[in-house]
């Protein structure tokens, strides 16, 4: 027997088994999983990304904080004034459509001044700063006059717009001119068949 298999394969691929026990090799036991090992396995991995997630934001959260913050200021910042410059170029557009420039407002009014039936034609005009109001009595460009008014100050004070009113609180059919350009405003009395400037007494 020996010699047939000699003849088929040769011996240095045979394989031996060894005499001394101490050259057997040692096999651990196998234990069987319980359900304690399990669930410490599965839960480990999230506690210790949740570990890592903690540990990240202790660390990185303050500065993350103040960077957050410092964006929001500057940008809250940039929203304001760009806020404001577009408002005041809003307000400049409509003024520009409404009285022109210079800012020209006009009104025909009758102010018991006309010798024609017509009433009297007011251009009211901010000329760089110096408020004019010229009247056409009875829209009568012969008899023109011309009243000045306040003088502005500031920023675009040749841009502000000049605006008429006429009361007639005592119903006189005499009305008094009211000159409003923004905070400023002059009363001009209606006397003897013009416009006298009400100044103020002292």
């Amino acid at each position: 027997m020996s010699s047939s298999v000699s003849e088929i394969c040769p011996r240095s691929i045979l394989r031996y088994r060894p005499l001394d026990a101490d050259a057997m090799p040692v096999v651990s036991a196998w234990k069987r999983p319980t359900r304690s090992s399990r669930t410490t396995k599965q839960r480990s991995p999230s506690l210790a990304a949740r570990g890592g997630r903690s540990s990240f934001f202790s660390t990185r959260a303050p500065g993350s904080l103040a960077t957050v913050v410092g964006l929001g200021m500057c940008l809250m910042l940039v929203l304001i004034v760009v806020g404001q410059w577009f408002i005041g170029w809003t307000q400049m557009t409509l003024d520009d459509w409404r009285y022109g420039r210079p800012r020209t407002f006009q009104a025909d009014v009758y102010v018991g001044q006309e010798a024609t039936r017509l009433p009297s034609h007011f251009l009211a005009l901010n000329n760089h700063g110096q408020v004019e109001i010229i009247e056409f009595p009875g829209n009568d460009p012969s008899r023109a006059r011309i009243f000045l008014g306040p003088h502005l100050y500031g920023a675009n004070a040749e841009l502000m717009p000049v605006t008429l009113r006429f009361l007639d609180s005592q119903h006189t059919h005499h009305p008094n001119m009211l000159v409003a350009c923004g905070t400023t405003s002059a009363l001009f009395l209606n006397r003897g068949g013009t416009f006298q400037l009400d100044k103020p007494n002292g």
